[in-house]
This record gives structure tokens, sequence and C-alpha cells, in this order.
């Protein structure tokens, strides 16, 4: 593969992308090498996902995935498949963007990611390219998948065919364009293997690549990038922390101190997501190599103590109404890992909600962007609207800071309310004043109250 041949769509259609896994990250994947004139086959093990993409239909919410697939798969571009062999036999480059899930004692699962490889390996075919995607540890590729893939196909890495990794650089709510106009990161087995795959991105990628020496060192920069933005989130969070001990406000802080080019203090809030599950995988994998990341235990740990910080801040509002929180209605606004997105995979909402329903009366969740079958479907105590969520209640806490929440008018709701009601922000998108001035008690996450 060179460059030449993929300069525009007609050289491209000459070119079958197998995409193994199409989830949130690897459907629109497919969608964006499609679009780019490439044929795709998308391969998927689960039937219902293959059914819906088929159809037209995306699986699940992600702005622009809706208007482009239909006429991607109507074009003949893009279509799937359950049959990974199948789909591998027909293909002249590979990716793999099958999950890596942690187990509950905080290692990481690579079986998912294994089997999809021994699926590919049996319909690889001598000068086909495999782009392995998805979060692994150092090594992963280049010793697990690489003999997985080799085992099956009775073909040899780097001779018969390519091998590279390339960690996907994209963010829910966004994906289809994170995967264009961010720089890739790239590494391969060898040079010709990192040469096929510089042109194959090259034809989609507008914000550039970076080549690493090797596969390793590409699987490292994953990691690092997502221990560096837990750490800056928990940084942000011990700071919001400290601002409430001591009565001061960690908005105003972060205005100021993020004037200097070397601070950047974000929001604070619950730590959902990827990022959690990405960090207990990057201890995992340091713990294997001998290495003690000191700094990860502390940011694991404060994570934890979010939750139980949230109960106290909901449990001091509360008493400022006279209420125990045992004899409480409280409700969760906010089920998504971020604001302003449908993508509950990772929210901490859950955990929040188990940990009130085991001190209070009732507790009702309320998202917006979810009806309340897909709700309960998610295993919340639902509401239908926000009005019948919010009657009678004791206490809203704003665990995710959806813009219709800012826009929420909390004086109109106040009376939907319990006679004395309480407001617990936790998103940073309701401040004191505004809270107060409509009738409510008030705590917010780094929100310091001042000592009389």
């Amino acid at each position: 593969m060179r460059p030449e041949d993929l300069s525009d769509e007609r050289g491209r259609r000459a070119y079958t992308i197998c995409v193994v896994g199409l989830g949130r990250i690897g459907l629109p994947t497919a969608c964006v090498w499609a679009r780019a004139g490439f044929e795709v086959i998308g391969a998927d093990v689960n039937p219902a996902v293959v059914e819906a993409v088929n159809s037209g239909r995306a699986p699940f919410e992600e702005p622009g995935l809706e208007e482009l697939l239909p006429s991607l798969v109507e074009e003949g571009g893009l279509r799937a498949t359950t049959d990974v062999r199948e789909a591998s036999s027909s293909a002249d480059v590979i990716k793999v963007i099958a999950p890596t899930p942690v187990g509950p004692e905080g290692r990481p699962d690579y079986g998912p990611l294994r089997k999809a490889c021994e699926e590919v390996g049996f319909g690889l075919r001598p000068g086909a390219l495999v782009v392995v995607e998805s979060t692994v540890g150092p090594g992963v590729t280049e010793s697990l998948l690489r003999e997985a893939l080799e085992r099956t196909s009775g073909l040899r890495a780097g001779e018969d065919f390519g091998l590279a990794y390339s960690p996907v650089r994209a963010s829910s709510g966004r994906i289809l364009r994170d995967l264009v106009e961010y720089p890739r990161v790239l590494g391969a087995l060898e040079e010709r293997s990192l040469r096929a795959a510089e042109a194959f991105f090259s034809a989609v990628v507008k914000g550039g690549l970076i080549l690493v020496r090797d596969i390793r060192t590409a699987e490292v920069v994953k990691l690092a990038e997502n221990f560096y933005r837990q750490l800056v989130l928990s940084i942000t969070n011990e700071i919001a922390l400290l601002c409430e001990a001591v009565g001061v406000d960690f908005y105003e802080v972060a205005k100021a101190a993020n004037t200097q080019p070397y601070c950047r203090l974000l929001r604070p809030g619950l730590i959902g997501g990827h990022l959690p599950k990405d960090l207990r995988l990057l201890m995992a994998e340091a713990e294997e190599a001998g290495v003690d990341m000191r700094l990860g235990k502390a940011a694991q740990k404060l994570n934890e103590h979010l939750i139980r910080h949230a109960i106290r801040l909901v449990r001091e509002a509360l008493r400022e109404c006279g209420k125990s929180l045992r004899r409480a209605k409280v409700v969760v606004l906010g089920v998504s890992y971020k604001p302003d997105v449908k993508n509950p995979h990772g929210s901490r909402s859950s955990e929040l909600v188990r940990e009130l329903a085991r001190r209070c009366k009732e507790v009702v969740a309320y998202d917006p962007f979810y009806t309340r079958r897909e709700m309960e479907e998610l295993g919340y105590p639902a509401a239908p609207t926000l009005t019948e969520a919010i009657r009678d209640a004791d206490c809203l806490v704003i665990a995710i800071g959806h813009s219709a929440f800012r826009e929420m008018d909390l004086r109109a709701l106040r009376p939907l309310m319990a006679e004395k009601a309480a407001l617990v922000d936790l998103s940073g998108i309701i401040g004191p004043g505004e809270a107060l001035r409509a009738g409510f008690s008030y705590r917010g996450l780094g929100r310091g109250r001042r000592k009389p």
C-alpha cells in the first residue's frame, strides 16, 4: 500500500477495510473510512448490532452517526456481518477495536480481544495489514495478539502480513470529528507495516500522524495520556475538597490559577467513562512490570472517596432543612458519564444512586437524554419527566452537568418540592447565590462555606 494508491476516492475503492467490533468507537470508525471511499465491512458478534447497521440504524446515539450511517449503507460502502472470518478474508486492512474489560479485581481481561484476533487469523490472507486499536498494556499486541493471529492463520507477522498499533483518540459526543481531526499515534512491527499503515491513515486523518519507534511505545502513549488526564481530574477534585474545607470557592480559585500557563484546573466532579477503567489497566500492567504507581493508587482512592463525599454533602444540606437523610426523597439528575452525551457506560451515577438507596426513603433518577424505559433498563428508579421526578422531593442532586440542568428555572421548580428542600451540585453548574435565592439549602462540590 502506497500513499499515491489512496490519493483519491477511486483509488481507495479498490481497498477493503474490515472493522472488528462495532461499538461506540468501532462503528464511527467504519463510517469515517467508508465516507472516505473505502469499501468497509463491519464485523461484530452481536446479531442485533449487525442487523441495525445493515438496516441503516445506529444502535446507539452519537452526533452525526444517525445521518451518516444510512447513506453509507444505501450506497454500498458499508455492510456488517457476524462472521469475522469471512469479513477478514475479504479485507486488505483489518482494524481490531474489540473491548478490553477490567475485572472486579482490577485485572485486564484480554479474552474478547484475543478471541477477535483468533477469528481474524482464520480469515487472514497474505499481504493484509492488521491494525490493533484497543487499549492494551505494553507488549500485549506483539505477544498475546500476534500469537493469536499467527497461530490461527499459519502466517508470520512482518513477513506474510503487516501488524501495527494505533490508539484511538476520540470522545463521546464528537467521535466522528475526532477520528479525522486529531493526530494519530502509529507504531508498527517493522518498516513495511509502518509505511503501509502510514499510507492508510493518511488517507483519512487530517490532523497528522505521529510515528513512534515500535508498537510497545504506541501502547504506552495511550496509557500515558489517560493516566495524565485522570491525575489532572484527581488534582482538581482534591483542590475542590480543600476549597470546601477552608471556605473558598473553587471556581474563583480555578479562574485565577488558570491564567498561569502551566496550571490547568478542570471542572471537578465524579470521574467516569473509560478513565478509571484504563487507570486500573495501567496499574495492573505496572504491577506486572514491578513498578509501584503511587500517584495512580492515590487517584483511585480519591475517586472512590468522592461518592462518600457526595453523600456527606446531601446529608449536610438536608440537615440544614431540619431533615434526615433516612426519611428523605432524593432526586439524582444525570446518568451519562459526562455532560450532554447519551452514553451511560462508566457513569458514577449508578454508584451514587445505589449508595443513596441504602440510606434514603426514596431515590429517583432523571436524565433528559433517556426515556423512562431506557433508565429502568439501566437499573435506575426513574420518572418520565423532571416535574414528576422532583414532585415532593427533599433534595436535588445534580450529578452530571447537562446543559438542560443549567437552564432549569429553579424558582419554578421549588414549589413542586417539599416545604423545605436542598440542592446539591456535584457538577458546578448552579452557583450558591442562584440556589439560595430560589429558596434552597445548598451544598456544592468545591463551594466552600465561610464559618461565622
